[in-house]
């Protein structure tokens, strides 16, 4: 059994000594200017190849209909672009309410009339009341709809009609 022990230990050894070696050799090798020059040479070959071969993955898809890299990347920054419209729409909408309301903070005057209004609101409103409510509430859904359409609008296809129409 000592002896099995002893040669796993010496090939342990051994195959240390050789990876140190090895990674020695390598890293010679990678320093060495005239091989970084030909890799440099070799992928300025390779690069109207890559092109190629995405134009045709992206006819591809067009055929196939499926989404491309770029498709999806445009897709996202429409989506960035709709979260922060939506996001302004929102502020503006709270700025809309509270100073149509009365609810300003810091005016006792207000917050008075704001807790009368409260206790009456149980009573039927007037109708000069209520139409100018529902006009500024019909005028608030029209711009955030109307907001939401431009923004939701995809960039066109070009002539020959090509473009994914899958996103």
């Amino acid at each position: 059994m000592k002896g099995k022990s002893n040669f796993y230990k010496g090939l342990k050894l051994l195959g240390a000594q050789k990876e140190q070696q090895l990674n020695g050799k390598i890293k010679d090798l990678l320093n060495r200017r005239e091989l970084i020059e030909a890799v440099s040479d070799n992928a300025r070959l390779q690069i109207p190849r890559i092109n190629r071969m995405q134009e045709t993955s992206e006819r591809m898809s067009i055929i196939m209909n499926y989404p491309t890299k770029k498709d999806i990347a445009s897709v996202a920054k429409l989506v960035i672009q709709l979260e922060e419209k939506i996001d302004s729409l929102e502020e503006l909408v709270s700025t809309l309410v509270e100073d149509g309301g009365g609810n300003v903070r810091g005016n006792s005057s207000v917050s008075k009339k704001r807790n009368a209004f409260s206790s009456r609101s149980k009573k039927k409103k007037s109708s000069g009341e209520s139409n100018e409510m529902v006009g500024r509430k019909k005028r608030a859904a029209d711009f955030i709809n109307n907001s939401l359409l431009l923004s939701s609008q995809l960039p066109e296809i070009d002539s020959l009609g090509q473009g994914n129409s899958n996103v």
